[in-house]
């Protein structure tokens, strides 16, 4: 069981590192170019190796909150991927009983997440009464979106925006889990609480900034008007 473990961690870390470096050529590749594509693609089946193989490092192991934690944020990080990913092929067919699944599976782990961190208040504040819940309302706030979105006609290049989005939150998501699982290695001993909760959210509240900008900045572009020449 130990070597199976093992086995199936270094799998786990070798997709995730993939995944953070061709996540970083996908997103400064031009969009809809060869590189962009191909490494877009290399990223989705990183994050579904993640997610696939976080799952059983938490069933397989001692339960531990860190741990039950990591595999909540690899359930985020693999939904926003897979619906950033579907995005770009439901411009034309929308949403397949498939996406709609995903979708009410994301909002049941986000409705557990959320509840397992109530759950944790009754022992008083701590990082992780802090964090399930605020995660589990990311998870839950994204997949509602999509839920109301299937009886809806989307805007004008919704799908563009809903890629980049959701591929953007999904390495966000990525990157925290690495950063937090190095970090609290490096901490000294009797560093506050507070320190690693800001590891936790800080990304996500700059990422999400640059997302939001990175959107509005092609919104612009599109909706400038093209000048015609005389």
């Amino acid at each position: 069981m130990h070597t199976l473990i093992i086995a199936i961690t270094i799998i786990h870390v070798l997709a995730g590192t993939v995944a953070l470096l061709v996540g970083l050529v996908s997103m400064f590749s031009k969009k809809g170019g060869k590189a962009h594509n191909r490494s877009g693609l290399v990223y989705v089946w990183g994050m579904i190796v993640v997610a696939a193989t976080a799952l059983p490092m938490c069933a397989l192991q001692p339960f531990k909150l860190f741990r039950l934690f990591l595999t909540g944020i690899a359930v985020l990080s693999f939904y926003l991927c897979m619906t950033g990913w579907r995005a770009t092929k439901q411009k034309k067919s929308g949403p397949t009983p498939a996406d709609r699944l995903l979708t009410y599976v994301a909002l049941v782990v986000s409705v557990g997440m959320m509840g397992f961190g109530a759950y944790l208040l009754k022992d008083g504040v701590s990082v992780f009464a802090i964090l399930f819940p605020f995660f589990g309302f990311l998870t839950f706030k994204n997949a509602w979106y999509d839920a109301k979105l299937f009886s809806r006609t989307p805007e004008k290049m919704h799908w563009f925006y809903h890629h980049i989005a959701r591929m953007g939150g999904s390495y966000i998501a990525t990157f925290t889990a690495f950063l937090v699982n190095n970090m609290y290695r490096m901490m000294p001993v009797g560093t506050p609480e507070w320190v690693g909760t800001i590891g936790w959210i800080a990304p996500t509240l700059v990422g999400g900034v640059l997302i939001a900008r990175t959107i509005r900045h092609y919104k612009q572009k599109f909706d400038r008007p093209k000048t015609v020449l005389a």
